[in-house]
């Protein structure tokens, strides 16, 4: 007799199951997904922080990093088998917490060889600012200097009667028919005695740099940087890079106080201070944001800044509030050198 095989039979012999590996649409949204989060939280690492709009990522840093931990755990959470995704997103995110760390552990006080100067910064917004309540904050604090982006000399001739009794000199770097956008003010208290005031020229909005007086051989600087935006895009990294000026080994004493545009995600602002010590970051406070206003501090970016080189020191920090201005100040201690 002969047996014939039905075609209904199950076969016989051992079955072998082909591996079904990950649908090429998936792997690519996977790839996508990861250069995307490499693109916002660490711009810096690839060389694209100078480019429009990602520079606008890279200045809310800390946030962003947050937020996309945040989403990668709940899509692991919720979908296990997108690991393949979520582990090289979490990692490129361990590459921003590790970048953002120095900047919230405090380094201690610095140096202190010569005599506490108390420097304040604040970007008046076009001289927008209350004049009444910056006044009020210089009478509560009484900052040796006082340094104030975006103040010209229409701001100046408002400000200067309301601080007169306390003997504060003060200068604009740029001529009364100016705008006050394109102006920085420095107001020197009684205490520095007499100090002269320089204009820096070579820049987008004209800096100023005051020496002499109890500053000894510290030079302080009072500096409004070009801002990331079309326009200024060129001028801003080289006004970053300018900063080597102050900051340089060899450049001696200085302090560069004011609005830089920048936080230290930025890779020309990294080289650019490369030399100086923040205040923000030596105080552990380098994430609290001057910037804007309507966020909380913890959401937005550190643009202005105490920065101190050539053996100069800082000690203290704190976030200060005017209204009328989309800039918080800054209040900080520098170690001037004797």
């Amino acid at each position: 007799m002969t047996w014939t095989r039905d075609a209904a039979d199950p076969p016989t012999g051992p079955i072998r199951m082909r591996r079904r590996g990950p649908r090429p649409s998936r792997v690519l949204v996977g790839v996508l997904v990861v250069a995307a989060v490499a693109l916002v939280l660490v711009p810096d690492r690839l060389g694209l922080d100078g480019v429009l709009p990602i520079v606008g990522f890279v200045l809310v840093r800390a946030p962003a990093t947050v937020l996309v931990v945040v989403l990668a755990l709940l899509a692991l959470a919720v979908r296990a088998r997108w690991w393949p995704t979520v582990v090289p997103v979490l990692l490129v995110a361990a590459i921003s917490v590790v970048a953002l760390l120095p900047r919230v552990l405090p380094d201690g006080p610095g140096p202190d060889p010569g005599p506490d100067l108390v420097v304040m910064t604040l970007n008046v917004d076009r001289g927008s600012a209350d004049v009444g309540e910056l006044a009020r904050l210089v009478y509560l604090h009484r900052p040796d200097v006082v340094v104030l982006p975006e103040a010209g000399e229409p701001f100046r001739t408002r400000l200067a009667p309301l601080v007169a009794d306390l003997g504060y000199r003060s200068w604009s770097s740029t001529p009364a028919t100016a705008p006050d956008a394109v102006g920085t003010t420095i107001l020197a208290g009684p205490s520095l005695g007499p100090v002269r005031a320089d204009v820096v020229r070579d820049v987008s909005f004209p800096w100023l740099q005051i020496s002499g007086g109890a500053l000894g051989p510290t030079r302080l600087v009072g500096v409004h940087l070009a801002s990331p935006v079309p326009t200024l895009l060129d001028a801003w990294p080289k006004e970053l890079g300018d900063l080597q000026r102050w900051c340089a080994p060899g450049a001696g004493p200085a302090a560069v106080v004011g609005d830089l545009n920048a936080t230290a995600d930025i890779a020309a602002y990294r080289s650019g201070t490369a030399g100086c010590t923040d205040a923000g970051d030596a105080a552990g406070k380098g994430l609290l944001a001057t910037w804007p206003t309507a966020t909380p501090r913890l959401l937005g970016a550190q643009l202005d800044h105490v920065l101190a080189g050539g053996g100069v020191g800082v000690d203290g920090f704190d976030v200060v509030e005017v209204p009328g201005t989309d800039h918080r100040g800054v209040l900080a201690t520098v170690h001037t050198v004797a």
